[in-house]
């Protein structure tokens, strides 16, 4: 009843969070562009907008919820469903965003409810146990992807190219899995400290102020991400990642139970594979459109008119005279 719970919560949560992801990329386009002017006037700007302020509002919530989610059930289990969230908003992309679907969007879509109805099958009879886990692997694990994002961050900065986001996107959703798995180890010790010592010694423990401090740090991330990529990439990349990450800490470090016999367990990796695997298709699916945007007539045209905007903020004016002199006969 307990794991059957937490799934339902999860699947509330992950709604919540990518219809966040959505109404956020929506406003966004108006807000801006995060490190164009003075900090404190980019923040005046977010906090004065109403529906950017909802749509934080909507995800914090979603993420409340899925903390709930994670502390009742296995990593393995809960991060895989988050992942679904992603069919919701590719469907929004479609309908509300007035993008054309193609038949990756159908076959992300698809796959990713496939795996969750393979998922729900695998979790009839599986026993939960107590929380343990593998102080070594753990932390080894902990402390590589922490590195992995900080070299994503690098690159997603310094490097300007087309897949500059995308790198962000990757750190970002790198970060919230590590974030769960915090989540995770943080329940068993605030627990801990709180029914031997009480309130004021849980509040001592470290794991609190990470949980407070990485949803601010991948706010921020998200919110660049999605300014300058595309929400139907960028989110994808950021929930695969983010569900990535602590099913493989959960089950190589944390000894969650899988299915016992071999067609379950065998039919366990497939849930997980399909669903993140949905997520990578509907990742890939606009950068397919990217290119067809390239090739589609009048596309010379528009990226003419982009670059003589870029000339003129910068004061280039491509009909003024000449200033050089000009050879006499």
């Amino acid at each position: 009843m307990v794991l059957a719970i937490a799934v339902v919560m999860a699947l509330v949560a992950t709604t919540m969070i990518n219809y966040s992801g959505y109404m956020q990329k929506r406003e966004l386009d108006q807000l801006p562009l995060i490190g164009s002017q003075r900090p404190l006037e980019t923040v005046k700007a977010f906090i004065s907008c109403r529906p950017w302020l909802e749509a934080q509002g909507l995800q914090f919530a979603g993420t409340f919820i899925k903390g709930i989610a994670v502390g009742l059930a296995p990593l393995s289990v809960v991060q895989p469903i988050n992942t679904a969230g992603i069919a919701v908003l590719a469907m929004l992309a479609i309908t509300k965003l007035g993008e054309r679907p193609s038949i990756s969007d159908w076959l992300g879509i698809g796959t990713i409810i496939i795996g969750l109805i393979i998922l729900g099958r695998t979790l009839i009879g599986v026993h939960t146990k107590a929380f343990s886990y593998n102080p070594f692997v753990l932390w080894f694990f902990v402390v590589f992807f922490f590195a992995a994002a900080g070299v994503s961050l690098y690159n997603g900065f310094t490097k300007k190219h087309a897949n500059a986001p995308n790198l962000i996107a990757v750190a970002s959703g790198v970060l919230i899995g590590l974030n769960a798995v915090i989540i995770k180890l943080g329940w068993n010790d605030i627990g801990g400290r709180f029914w031997e010592h009480g309130f004021r010694h849980a509040l001592l423990s470290p794991y609190l102020y990470i949980i407070i401090l990485l949803p601010f740090v991948t706010l921020v991330l998200d919110q660049v991400a999605m300014q300058r990529g595309k929400a139907i990439v960028v989110v994808p990349i950021t929930t695969g990642m983010s569900n990535l990450i602590p099913i493989i800490i959960g089950i190589l470090a944390m000894h969650e139970p899988m299915p016992s016999t071999a067609g379950m367990f065998t039919l366990r990796l497939l849930s997980i594979v399909l669903i993140i695997g949905g997520a990578i298709i509907l990742s890939l699916r606009r950068e397919e459109g990217e290119d067809q945007d390239k090739r589609a007539p009048g596309a010379r045209t528009r990226r003419r008119g982009r670059l003589i905007a870029r000339q003129a903020d910068a004061g280039y004016d491509d009909n003024r005279p000449d200033p050089s002199p000009r050879p006499t006969a």
